[in-house]
This record gives structure tokens, sequence and C-alpha cells, in this order.
């Protein structure tokens, strides 16, 4: 085989497209004539000249044509394959004469203007095509097989990332990004073929995948039951095949539109994702690990200040509402409330129960920062802004006169009180201004005016208004005045002796209320009320006629009761 390679001085530009770089420098080729195997092949295109010797190594002699030299000087080769240079019949070299039987001498030449034909086999690497482009995976490498119908190949050659070289096995291909496949075959005669070429990408990335939280997330990592995730792959080359994702320990799951979170519990998590692309680049596993908030605040509510648990809870209207919460991760973000049903507040500070008489309604919940809202819980209370109602009772004695009661010292003074709401929690009293005292029933000893202040309170702290009542004590009884008609005519041992017809007149005056009655008893007898319109009185009686001592007791009695006695003792009888 003779060839040789032509290098021309040609001004190589690098043009890169997209998809397609310029082929590199190719070699060129010289026709030539190619033996092998008694075979002799000539490049079809190529002159012929034909010449002869009578010795092997004799002077060549040109044979022409005379009839037509123009096909001779030089001739060509009209068709592909085989040809013959005849002589009509064979002569024996020892006889000189015709062989018999007689044959043709046939002289073979093989006109060779057709070239090789090159193919290219991929292998190795997985494959993916889209939008007319062609992309392998990792581990490409490719084949060339060339065939020739004629001389035979002479070489196989092949340009990627550079410039040509001699093909003689399966090449690897390395580095990413696109590319282009130059190869062609030469056979035994010169004859190139045209360069042919395959453009593709080589793609070794792995896509990249991130994530992003929809809904509430709280600090970064904690997020509400409500919110999910979805994921976003991108891939530089041969594209996205396939997310997965999946989490904590669970198996991987394809994704589609979102990761929900429908089956984990309140704690922490971990997602796990990755992709895969088209041509089998597997991403390593991203991890996000964050906590599943599902548990609300814990809210609660305290009564500040005046309170009383009875049939309800009764508050007054200095009474605030205190609410607190707490929560397990997130943190509370708001608290809050409703009263009667009204509107939802925001909880700031402290507040009061409407200033209705009655009961009242607070509910209460709270919300964390990842907007899991407790349960409503709910406080009933009565509100007791009316004070106690406390009146002032005198027992017996009494007696009222002028504007002004009187009462004695033993006249029970009592304090009936009542509250609707709450109940009594104290009542109190005091006399004459003095210090308040709690309210036992009691009665006043010294005689004279005076004012009792009295008051209750309710279990809740509403105070009644201070009220007053005045009353005057007498403990004094009437005085007595006892009178004879006539002067005393002796005296016996030390008493006075009257004469038998004498009479004695009694009387009573009381400073406040009056007497009431006058009794009188003599010499230990009953009682008799003096001057009674049903009986006569000691002077009418003419008691005192017989001759002896008399004792008489005087009893006089006021309005109140208070009683005072006086005795007197005389006799009645001639003087001694």
């Amino acid at each position: 085989m003779i060839y040789k390679y032509l290098f021309l001085a040609v001004l190589t530009t690098s043009i890169l497209s997209v998809m397609h770089a310029q082929e590199p420098q190719k070699p060129s080729y010289e026709y030539v004539v190619y033996k092998s195997d008694g075979n002799t092949y000539i490049q079809r295109g190529m002159p012929m000249y034909i010449k002869f010797s009578v010795t092997p190594d004799g002077e060549n002699h040109t044979l022409k044509s005379k009839q037509h030299p123009e096909d001779t000087e030089p001739m060509y080769l009209e068709a592909e394959g085989i040809h013959y240079l005849r002589h009509r019949w064979a002569v024996d070299p020892e006889t000189g004469k015709m062989v018999q039987p007689p044959r043709e001498v046939m002289m073979e030449i093989y006109a060779d203007g057709v070239a090789p034909r090159t193919t290219h086999r991929f292998l190795g690497a997985p494959r993916y095509a889209s939008g007319g482009v062609t992309y392998f995976g990792k581990n490409l490498s490719f084949s060339l097989s060339a065939n020739d119908a004629t001389s035979g190949v002479a070489e196989t050659q092949y340009a990627l990332d550079g410039g040509y070289a001699k093909y003689s096995s399966n090449i690897s291909v390395s580095g990413e990004g696109n590319k282009t496949l130059y190869y062609y075959s030469a056979d035994n005669v010169g004859n190139a073929e045209e360069t042919r070429s395959s453009t593709f990408t080589v793609d070794l990335s792995a896509p990249t995948t991130s994530h992003t939280i929809n809904g509430i997330v709280h600090n970064n990592n904690i997020l509400a039951p409500s919110s999910y995730f979805t994921l976003s792959s991108s891939d530089n080359l041969s594209g996205v095949k396939t997310t997965f994702f999946s989490y904590d320990e669970q198996g991987n799951r394809v994704y589609y539109n979102r990761c929900n979170m429908t089956n984990l519990k309140d704690g922490e998590h971990t997602l796990y994702y990755y992709a895969i692309d088209n041509v089998e680049n597997e991403a390593s596993k991203t991890s996000f690990s964050f906590y599943l908030d599902r548990i609300p605040p814990v809210a609660d509510i305290k009564v500040v200040g005046d309170q009383h648990k009875g049939q309800y809870l009764y508050v007054s209207q200095r009474t605030k509402i205190n609410l607190t919460a707490s929560d397990n991760k997130a943190g509370v973000k708001m608290i809050e409330y409703t009263m009667d049903g009204g509107g939802r507040q925001s909880f700031s500070s402290d507040f009061s129960i409407p200033d209705n008489y009655g009961v009242h309604t607070v509910r209460y919940d709270a919300t964390d920062n990842v907007e899991n809202r407790a349960s409503m819980q709910a406080l009933t209370v009565f509100m007791d802004n009316r004070a106690p109602q406390t009146r002032i009772d005198y027992g017996s004695p009494q007696f009222f006169d002028r504007d002004t009661l009187f009462i004695n010292k033993e006249t029970p003074i009592t304090l009936p009180k009542s509250d609707a709401g709450s109940g009594i929690k104290t009542t109190e009293y005091a006399i004459d201004g003095g210090s308040m005292k709690t309210y036992t029933p009691f009665t006043i000893d010294q005689e004279g005016y005076h004012t009792i202040t009295f008051r209750s309170t309710d279990n809740v702290n509403n105070k009644e208004a201070d009220k007053k009542s005045n009353v005057f004590v007498d403990n004094t009884p009437p005085e007595i005045f006892v009178n004879f008609s006539i002067e005393p005519i002796g005296e016996r041992r030390g008493n006075p002796i009257y004469p038998n017809y004498v009479r004695m007149y009694v009387g009573a005056t009381d400073k406040h209320t009056g007497t009431n009655q006058i009794l009188y008893s003599i010499n230990d007898g009953p009682l008799r009320e003096y001057s009674s319109p049903r009986t006569l009185d000691a002077s009418e009686r003419n008691v005192f006629q017989k001759n002896k001592k008399y004792v008489v007791k005087v009893v006089a009695e006021d309005k109140l009761g208070n009683r005072g006695e006086k005795t007197v003792e005389f006799y009645v009888g001639p003087e001694e």
C-alpha cells in the first residue's frame, strides 16, 4: 500500500455553535495502485498507460490504438469492479502453438472509485433524545466500523475534542458538554469517504433540587400542619427525569406536585430529596430538618380581684380578667377572647367584665406562631355590682313620741340584711361615731341620745353606704310622790302618826316617756293599780281607819317598763 498525507496550509477558525463544532483539518489522500493477493486495484479515475516488454526486465514499449488513439493515451476504466485485458487465444510458450482446447487469455484489473462506508455506534452509557438532541450519560464510548467493496479499507480516522486520529478500537468519551464526532475511512487506492459526523451531548452532572416551604413557618424550621413542601429540580443538559422524596426512615416516593405531611406526628422530622436526570445521573440526597408543630397552645384564665364561689363565680366591677397561654414549640402568637357572644378581641392586658348585673360568659383561646388554635374555653361569672341592703330593728320595750324613738337598756337591737347576689360577707355597726364592730345583736346601756351607724359588705366587697339611726335610751324609772291629807299628829318609833281619817295621795312623774301606771300594796297585800277605773285608790277606800301600823309599797312604771318603788311606813291612831 502506497499513500501519503498532504498537509494543506489552511487557516482554521474555531467557530463553535451550540450543538456543532467546526470540523478539524482533515488529511488528504493520493490515488494509488494497490496489489493484494495477486489482485491489482486501481482508482477508477486514474489514467492507465498500457506498456509491454519482451524481457522481464527489458525496455517498456507503449501500446497505442491506431483507430482511436485518443482512447488509449491514456485509457480509463469505465465502471466499478473487475476489468480484463484480453488476448484472443492462449499460446503454449514452449511449442508456440495455440493451447488446446483453445482458451482466451484474460488479465484482471480492478477499478475502485467508491470510498468506504463507515458507521458508528455509541456504547456503555444511558441514552436520551429530546428536541433533536441526543444525550448520553456516564461511561460513554464509541466504536467505528468501515466496509469497502473493492480494494478494502486502508484506515479509519476520527476527531473528537481535537484533531484527527487513527481509529483502532473503542474510544472512551470524556468531559461534559456538546460534542461532535467526525469520522471517515479511506480505501487502499486513495478513495476517502466524505466526512461523517454525529452531534451529541454528554451529561455527567446530576440534577440539583431545592425545596420551598409553602404555608406557615416560624423561625425557618417550625412548620404548621397545613404547610407543605414543593420541590424544584433542574438539570442543565438532559433534563430531570424523576424527583424522589421521603420523610425520616420512610421509603422513597416519587414527587409530583407537593410533599404533604398528613401522616407525620408532632415532633422532629427530616425531609430527604434528590433527582435523577434522563441519562441516569443521580444526585446525592439533600436533607432538611424541621419540627412539625401540631399541638395548639394551652390557654388559661385567671380572675384577679373580687370574687366569690357560690352558685356562680361572683365578681364585682373592680374584678379583672387575666389570660395567659403557653405553647410546646412555636410559641404563642396571640390570645383572643369574646364577651357574651360578641366579636373576637385580642388580649393585651387585664380587662373588666361588663358592669351589667347578672351572668356573663368569657370565651377564650390562643393561637401559636404556626396557627395552631386551641379549642375555645369558657368561664361564666356573675357580675354583682349591687351593694347589700341593711335595716335596723328595735325590739321591745320601745316607745315612739315626738319624732323620737325611746328604748331602754333591755331593748334588743338587730340589723337584718339581704343580698341577692354573692351574699353577705360582713355587717358592722358603730355607736356615736366609735369604731366599727362586727355585728351581733346588741343593746345600749348608756342613757341618752345615741346614733347608730351600720352597713353591710357582700362577698365581692360591694360595700353599702353607711346608714344611721337615732334613738334615746331611757333607763330611769318614774319619780314617786306620796302625800297625806293632814299633817302627822305624832310619831311612834320613828314613823309619823296620822289620825284614822287621814287620806294618802300617790303620784309619779317621768322625765322622758311618762308614767304608764302606778301600783300599790298595803301591808304586803297584792299590788293594786292606783286610780284604776276598775278599783278605788287608797284615798277613796278609807283603809287607814284602824289603829295600827301601815306599810304602803308604791310602784310606778314608765312606758318603757322602767319601774320605780317607794315604801311609806306610818301609824294610824291616837297620839301617844
